[in-house]
């Protein structure tokens, strides 16, 4: 980032724009809140019936065309609201182009170990727990309540939803989903683009691109890469 880019990100211009006005950004926003880093001066969205609606009292902007505006009101934060893994990722990289900066929202309520790494355009969201020594990757979803156990390892674009357990040295590949309230043993790793469905149990390794369900978790289903 430019180093002009750099000043405008001190602490009095901590301006954020959300990009997403679907369910989850009600998560973001409550979770850029409560965490109070930021000030969000309003959201964006694709699609054009949502502009001029709020969400949670923030101002639905506009779409793309809104960027350049944002960018003459000191706005180059950015947070982006969107639960699909592909499309989130796709967002995040068309903001990154236009100068914005992805930071990320944790909430108070978290509970994070020393040694935890988290990448921008991350949300941790209410009660999470993060273990000493994790890494996680850029623009990964921990929803609420998900345990993250230590020395685990998730990738970029990922959703780990709520409830989700993540025991001890656990892998998740890039874009991949885990189900609600899924469960990974220690040691065990999930590949890429890989779906884990809610409530399962993961026992083995998952390789890359196929669906898995059930206690223990079975692959039924492989998808082209």
């Amino acid at each position: 980032m430019r180093d002009e880019t750099k000043a405008l990100m001190s602490e009095e211009h901590r301006r954020l724009v959300v990009y997403g006005a679907g369910g989850h950004a009600k998560v973001v926003l409550a979770t850029i809140e409560a965490e109070g880093k930021y000030q969000v001066v309003g959201v964006l969205d694709y699609n054009p019936a949502r502009h001029g609606q709020q969400v949670y009292g923030y101002p639905v902007l506009g779409g793309w065309e809104q960027l350049e505006t944002l960018q003459s009101q000191n706005v180059y934060a950015a947070f982006v609201a969107i639960g699909d893994n592909e499309h989130r990722a796709q967002v995040a990289r068309r903001l990154i182009e236009h100068g914005f900066e992805l930071v990320t929202a944790i909430h108070p309520s978290v509970v994070r170990l020393r040694g935890s790494c988290i990448g921008p355009g991350t949300l941790v969201a209410p009660y999470a727990f993060v273990g000493g020594d994790c890494t996680i990757g850029d623009g990964v979803i921990i929803n609420t309540g998900a345990v993250v156990g230590h020395d685990s390892r998730v990738g970029s674009w990922v959703h780990i939803g709520a409830g989700v357990i993540l025991a001890g040295q656990a892998r998740v590949g890039d874009y991949s989903f885990l189900g609600i309230s899924a469960s990974v043993l220690p040691g065990v790793t999930v590949g890429r683009r890989v779906i884990v469905g809610a409530h399962a149990v993961v026992t083995e390794d998952l390789p890359d691109d196929v669906t898995a369900v059930g206690v223990r978790a079975r692959i039924i289903k492989q998808r082209s890469p």
